[in-house]
């Protein structure tokens, strides 16, 4: 976003000096006065030449293209010169769901009851699924 504004006022400083190249001055009045030329004894009558030159100052339009030469330079320079950031993928490590193992109960025999009613059998206990 900051390049933006950058170009925008380089394209307006370009679009401005359009107007300066368009005028009118430099060019002079060129008036002629009353002259003639005489026929009969070849020469030249009279007259004056006024105005010929006008303002000739300021500058022609020789400097358009180095300035416009100069921002697209520094435009590509400060745009190469901008630091660039590799996005790095965010690796996600999903938790491995926790393995519940089958509901089971232990069965005394000689009690014909289940762990915790009875807290001790006289007999190894049997494993039943539930």
């Amino acid at each position: 976003m900051k390049r933006l504004p950058q170009l925008l006022l380089c394209l307006l400083v370009c679009v401005s000096a359009v107007p300066a190249m368009a005028d009118g001055r430099g060019h002079g009045g060129g008036r002629h006065g009353g002259g003639h030329v005489n026929h009969y004894n070849g020469g030249y009558n009279g007259g004056h030449h006024g105005g010929g030159y006008g303002y000739r100052g300021g500058w022609n339009g020789n400097w358009v293209g180095p300035v416009v030469g100069a921002a697209l330079l520094g435009g590509a320079i400060y745009a190469a010169s901008t630091p660039s950031y590799a996005v790095q993928p965010q690796i996600v490590v999903a938790p491995q769901p926790y393995a519940v193992g089958p509901r089971v109960a232990y069965f005394c025999s000689t009690a014909q009851a289940y762990y915790p009613q009875v807290p001790t059998c006289q007999v190894p206990w049997q494993v039943v699924n539930y």
